[in-house]
């Protein structure tokens, strides 16, 4: 069986390394912290289901990033945030992935795929647009907050078609598939980046500032006046700049259904801001700046919300 290396110890990291070995799948989970892999070694991770307050305990190995040897020829799962896809970052799997090796992007928004592809020529690169949501609860702990879809793909230009990359791809489906998550290939994975960009770009930020879940973004006719605003402003953008054939009105219900199926999750931003950490508010809103201003395009709202999160000070900054 193929092994996969799932890379970041994050929410989502952790739910598919959880996940995947919970359903005998060969999965290894490479984290930042030492202290992490020595707890998820000792204690494995436990899986919060979505549906119910049941809690399982699944053993995993998991390996601190500075033990991972050269040479890996399986597919890992890149689940770091958009903002840690860095030189350092791109070196590390340029000099630890094998030429026959693969790696999988999870990360939110655009402007990722080219550096990875430029910094691993000859590798299989995939990117995947997923939806479902994760609250990391502990060292070694997960919330499945809520069950989403995910799409996988090549993304066009950026990697050459690889011996055995169909069945490759095919065997990824299919362990992900045997861990209970909904999975697609798609042919089109930029169109599936730019529809999960809008629905980040409008949930994401809002939440953050607001302090409130997904579902309760919805709760009031203020919030969703407001969401309704930025929603029409991003996908005009975004409809100018690549996604094509897509009404409107479907889009938007596309954003009412993840806030509906994720009503409990917080998002990532939120929990960034709520933990002091950097935001992907750059890789999300300020994305679609920067592709309003290629096309000359007006974007007050994204750009506002750029500024605020921006401005939000961690919980250490305000105790001064």
């Amino acid at each position: 069986m193929t092994e996969i290396a799932v890379m970041g110890g994050g929410a989502l990291g952790m739910l598919l390394a959880g996940k995947l070995g919970a359903a005998g799948c060969d999965v290894v989970l490479w984290t930042r912290s030492e202290d992490q892999a020595g707890t998820i070694n000792r204690e494995g991770i436990t899986v919060e289901s979505a549906a119910s307050e049941l809690k399982h305990v699944v053993p995993v190995r998991a390996i601190p990033l500075r033990e991972v040897k050269p040479g890996y020829r399986g597919n890992v799962l890149l689940t770091v945030k958009q903002t840690a896809v860095g030189p350092a970052l791109l070196e590390f799997l340029a000099k630890t992935l094998a030429e026959d090796g693969a790696v999988t992007l999870f990360q939110n928004g655009v402007g990722h795929v080219e550096p990875a592809a430029a910094a691993l020529p000859g590798r299989r690169l995939l990117a995947a647009v997923t939806t479902e949501g994760a609250l990391r609860t502990g060292t070694a702990s997960v919330r499945h907050t809520g069950s989403g879809q995910t799409w996988i793909g090549s993304p066009s230009g950026a990697a050459g078609e690889a011996a055995g990359s169909a069945e490759h791809d095919e065997t990824l489906i299919q362990m992900m598939e045997q861990a209970g998550f909904s999975v697609f290939m798609s042919n089109n994975i930029r169109e599936r980046m730019l529809r999960k960009l809008l629905i980040n770009a409008v949930i994401n930020p809002l939440t953050a500032i607001w302090r409130v879940t997904n579902g309760e973004l919805t709760a009031t006719s203020g919030r969703q006046a407001v969401m309704e605003a930025l929603f029409r402003e991003t996908a005009h953008i975004l409809q100018r700049t690549g996604l094509s054939g897509t009404d409107s009105s479907e889009l938007w219900n596309s954003v009412l259904a993840v806030c509906s199926a994720t009503s409990a999750n917080r998002s990532s931003m939120l929990q960034d801001v709520l933990n002091g950490r950097e935001t992907e508010i750059d890789a999300l809103n300020g994305a679609v700046c920067r592709l309003a201003e290629s096309a000359k395009i007006e974007a007050p709202l994204n750009a506002a919300l750029t500024v605020l999160v921006k401005g939000i000070r961690s919980p250490e900054e305000r105790k001064v």
